[in-house]
């Protein structure tokens, strides 16, 4: 092959491969297309499975003692979880989930799914660990639960804004919502039709009203604000329909707030499709 083309060639595959960096393509083409330029098998990119199974081969006899050392600690702590100190459960549950959460951070700039998984990772076991604790402590019965759910709360909307981390920041409200009507299914029992939109409608208010009033400030928090207000909207009925009140005039008060909320949407679309974009 001439130098020129093999000058030619180098420059073709550089430039597939960044592609892949970039995503511009689907990482299975990136690799069909290489395969068409690349000459020597051994410089072809290998599928997920194969360069794993690769990595795996040439991993060292120390990396295989941290792997399985790291795996048989787990499944230690998994297995006497609940023989262990209440101090000790709360300190190994907050410093797995600081170390995914840091973990998850730093990946996040190399590797932005990687590091939501991670992310996820320590809040689902924040979460499962959590409630184990309550189980195990024997907590179930009182306001544990409650509790749980407001740290969760509390941390996830914490390091979404802290993270711009819309999603974390979203869930951190759909935790607070299921733990408000926790709350008012408790000590407000047989509420009328009128009670339970009082419950909920003026939150749906203030979080729109807020999501206008921060996007300037953060479009991410205007839009996680959007979202929120827009499931408030909705939740009287929901609401209603799980603890069975006036449930037969449910069908058309979801049918006359979908109305009123698509009318007010498509006439202010310009605002509100300007703070959460």
């Amino acid at each position: 092959m001439a130098a020129s083309d093999e000058e030619k060639r180098n420059l073709i595959v550089n430039e597939i491969e960044s592609w892949r960096r970039s995503k511009l393509l689907p990482e299975q083409y990136c690799d069909f297309l290489q395969n068409i330029y690349l000459d020597d098998i051994n410089e072809r990119p290998k599928g997920f499975m194969s360069s794993t199974l690769k990595r795996i081969g040439q991993a060292t006899g120390r990396q295989w003692l941290l792997a399985f050392g790291s795996f048989t600690l787990f499944c230690f702590v998994v297995l006497h979880f609940s023989a262990f100190p209440l101090a000790l459960q709360i300190g190994l549950t907050a410093v797995v989930t600081a170390a995914l959460v840091i973990i998850g951070v730093r990946r996040r700039k190399e590797n932005p799914l990687r590091g939501l998984l991670y992310m996820g990772a320590g809040m689902a076991f924040l979460a499962a660990s959590g409630f184990s604790i309550i189980q195990v402590n024997g907590w179930t019965e009182s306001s544990g639960f409650l509790w749980l759910l407001g740290l969760c709360a509390v941390i996830w909307i914490g390091l979404g804004i802290l993270l711009r981390f819309a999603i974390l920041h979203w869930f951190g409200w759909m935790a607070v919502i299921v733990l408000y009507a926790l709350l008012l299914s408790q000590h407000a029992t047989n509420p009328s039709w009128l009670e339970v939109q009082v419950f909920w409608i003026p939150a749906a208010l203030l979080f729109g009203w807020l999501s206008w009033f921060l996007h300037i400030r953060n479009k991410a928090i205007g839009a996680v604000f959007f979202a929120t207000a827009l499931i408030l909207w909705f939740i009287p009925e929901v609401y209603s329909a799980l603890y069975s009140i006036n449930t037969e005039l449910i069908q058309i008060e979801l049918l006359a707030k979908i109305v009123i909320a698509g009318v007010g949407m498509f006439r202010l679309r310009k605002q509100w499709m300007e703070w959460v974009a």
